[in-house]
Order: C-alpha cells, then sequence, then structure tokens
C-alpha cells in the first residue's frame, strides 16, 4: 500500500501558502498582491487554490464583510519537516547521513554554512556526551 502524503503542496499551493504563513491571515486580494511579482496571477486562480486548499486541511477561513479571511491550519515547520523526511526517503534511501553530504559537497554551501554547521554538530555532540 502507497504511503499517505501528509504535506503534499504543489509548487502554487506552496507559494499561496507562503503568504498565509508571512502574513498570518489573508484575503484572497492580499495574496494576488503578494504573489504579483513573482508570479502574477487571476483572483479566481487564487480563490480555487485557496479553496483546494481548505480541502487539504491546510487552511480555514473566516467571512468578514464581502471577503474571506484565510488563516494557516498547518505550520510550516511541519511542511518542511514532512517534505524533508520524503525527500531522505525517496532519494537518499532514508539515509539523513546522505542528504547532508550531498548539501555539504554542493557549491551553494558557503563558508559560513560549513561554520554554522560544524557548531550545530558541536553542540549536538556536547549534549549528547553529557546526557
Amino acid at each position: 500500500m502507497p504511503r499517505k502524503k501528509l504535506f503534499s503542496l504543489t509548487d502554487l499551493e506552496l507559494d499561496v501558502m507562503n503568504i498565509v504563513w508571512r502574513l498570518g491571515h489573508a484575503t484572497v486580494r492580499q495574496i494576488v498582491e503578494g504573489l504579483r511579482e513573482q508570479r502574477p496571477l487571476a483572483y479566481t486562480t487564487v480563490q480555487t487554490v485557496l479553496t483546494i486548499l481548505t480541502q487539504k486541511g491546510f487552511v480555514e477561513y473566516t467571512q468578514q464583510g464581502r471577503a474571506y479571511l484565510y488563516r494557516a491550519i498547518i505550520q510550516p515547520e511541519g511542511v518542511r519537516r514532512e517534505t524533508v523526511s520524503a525527500v531522505v526517503d525517496k532519494l537518499f534511501a532514508g539515509s539523513s547521513r546522505s542528504l547532508v553530504l550531498h548539501l555539504i559537497e554542493s557549491d551553494k554551501f558557503t563558508i559560513e554554512e560549513a561554520q554554522d554547521l560544524k557548531e550545530l554538530l558541536d553542540q549536538r555532540l556536547t549534549e549528547d556526551t553529557n546526557a
């Protein structure tokens, strides 16, 4: 039996969710405005995406006058956790180590990020030895 996708978001749905997360709550018009530079969309398109996100259980809404005010039910940390877990499972055979090594070896990994990672690993090792 296939694994249930807890957080399956399309790129467009994720763009909409990022606006909702950033604003805390938003109308369709605010989301259209927030997406204007990166992805100009029709009001009805955003409205349809929000209907889908409501059906998926990612957002809920209240009516304020004639407008609907949308707010996220699912927080970005949960989506990140599930998405990274799925990537690790599917692309790295369940190995977080392989994912981290891949990221470190990529050209986009900066010296500052390497230093931050070293400090985080040192802290984690200290915590584990003190436990």
